[in-house]
């Protein structure tokens, strides 16, 4: 039970590891950019608040909630298949490096403004990045004892595993809908505040 818990604690800070470093290559991406692509990501981050403007906020509540759902979703069920794994670190790594990318972009271009952009913005981020954190986690945790069951032929209690995954699944689900609702109803009104 302890070398359970020591591999557990083991995963969580890989994952940690992980998801940092992906931050903080996101961050200093913006760093390496040419010329050419600053100008097209700052005309995107204006294309961005222009549309602030005229945003039609069911429209894109409905668009923001599907296909956050979508994405966790699939999550979840590359950590049913046993080949999942390296699937979830890649949506992990994505997730953590737009993060980091969006932040620096905002700071880089707009400066004291972006710096209070950034926050605003990363908000509904950083709950969906902790949302595919614990589903990376959860989802890795039932690849392995699914592992352990079919080809080490280990006894594992594979109804109660199930049952906790899918209260995961549910958690994450409440929490995707949370991060949507500040997404497209609260951010857009607190950045149209900032006059960027």
């Amino acid at each position: 039970m302890r070398k359970r818990n020591i591999k557990k604690n083991k995963l969580l800070l890989k994952l940690l590891i992980i998801t940092f470093i992906s931050v903080l290559l996101g961050i200093f991406c913006i760093a390496v950019l040419s010329k050419s692509n600053k100008i097209m990501i700052k005309e995107n981050l204006q294309v961005f608040f222009t549309s602030l403007k005229k945003l039609n906020y069911t429209k894109a509540f409905i668009h923001c909630l599907s296909s956050n759902i979508i994405f966790t979703t699939f999550i979840w069920i590359f950590g049913i298949s046993i080949i999942g794994i390296p699937i979830i670190l890649l949506f992990l790594i994505i997730k953590s490096f737009i993060l980091g990318f969006s932040i620096s972009s905002f700071i880089y271009f707009y400066h004291w403004k972006g710096i209070i952009a950034a926050l605003i913005y990363m908000i509904p981020l950083v709950i969906n990045l902790f949302t595919i954190m614990t589903l990376s986690y959860y989802g890795i945790l039932f690849s392995k004892n699914l592992n352990r069951l079919l080809f080490l032929k280990k006894e594992i209690r594979f109804k109660n595993i199930m049952k906790k995954y899918i209260k995961i699944l549910l958690f994450s689900l409440i929490l995707i809908i949370i991060s949507s609702v500040i997404e497209i109803y609260i951010v857009p009104n607190i950045l149209k505040l900032l006059r960027i």
